[in-house]
């Protein structure tokens, strides 16, 4: 197998894992974040995009877990993606997330969230009392 890449072309993740997953993958890879060899390409990745892979790392003690590998320039079209161009305008200092997305008002809560909802969803969504034994 050769060490290069050629732009357009199927990254080499997706040539070793055919599949997206939810479940065990046999294939897994090294995740960059955590170390482990529990990486998978997500259920949400698109096999006709090569220039972005959805990644999913299976090590529940990984903070990464979900990441977005993201060609940013090569020798083809990136820099005429939407996502690719996004990021040079942050990076440029031309886009604030922040003043375009800006927080809630107020931070939403459980209980904000349940309004409305009968007690059973309430206790669904609650942490069961510590048992006394």
């Amino acid at each position: 197998m050769s060490n290069e890449w050629e732009a357009g072309a199927a990254p080499w993740l997706r040539r070793r894992q055919q599949d997206t997953t939810y479940g065990h993958e046999p294939n897994s890879v090294q995740c960059m974040f955590c170390g482990a060899q529990t990486v998978k390409r997500s259920g949400g990745d698109r096999d006709d995009d090569p220039g972005r892979l959805e990644l999913y790392c299976d090590n529940a003690d990984c903070d990464a877990r979900e990441m977005v590998l993201l060609v940013k320039r090569d020798n083809a079209e990136a820099g005429s993606r939407a996502d690719v161009r996004a990021l040079l305008l942050i990076d440029r200092g031309h886009l604030d997330v922040h003043a375009a997305y800006p927080p809630a008002p107020e931070l939403l809560s459980m209980v904000t969230l349940t309004e409305g909802y009968d007690e059973r969803t309430e206790r669904r969504t609650r942490k069961p009392p510590p048992y006394a034994g």
